[in-house]
């Protein structure tokens, strides 16, 4: 049964590591395309390269884009690109806000954001706009969480 709840959506912060990143690696897919590009794209390989380094680009402006979090009643949904997942807001044990989660799920644009801590061993990243806002609407749905502040 949905909640009455207004669905909450949380628009994914970029900082300039991410934002470096993101310029290199389209750089690095763009530059060897450039070649292939002035002399007309001839010959089955460089077609397949020129669409892989395409595909690549596309892909890493859309993680930049499309990452997003949703609160709708009881569900915590995420999305990043092609990239998507949900779980229970009430099986949330813990929070940690303004930390980095370096190695394992990160639908992540930004360092300095939320660890959520949920079910008995999972464990995922999150770069919120607003850290404290998105905190805030877990707790009011789940107040028995626990919120380690750094």
């Amino acid at each position: 049964m949905k909640s009455s709840r207004p669905t909450k959506v949380f628009k994914a912060r970029t900082d300039a590591l991410f934002n470096g990143m993101l310029i290199f690696s389209i750089a690095v897919c763009v530059i060897p395309m450039w070649p292939l590009i002035r002399s007309g794209i001839s010959g089955t390989e460089a077609w397949i390269a020129f669409l892989i380094l395409a595909a690549t680009t596309l892909m890493m402006i859309a993680f930049y884009t499309h990452t997003y979090y949703t609160i709708d009643g009881d569900e915590l949904r995420w999305r990043s690109s092609i990239l998507f997942g949900k779980f229970s807001v009430s099986s949330i044990q813990k929070v940690a806000i303004n930390q980095t989660l370096w190695v394992g799920t990160r639908p992540a644009t930004a360092r300095n954001g939320v660890i959520i801590y949920y079910n008995k061993y999972d464990e995922i990243y999150f770069s919120p706009s607003d850290n404290e806002a998105f905190v805030t609407a877990l707790l009011e749905i789940n107040p028995e969480i626990e919120v380690i502040r750094e």
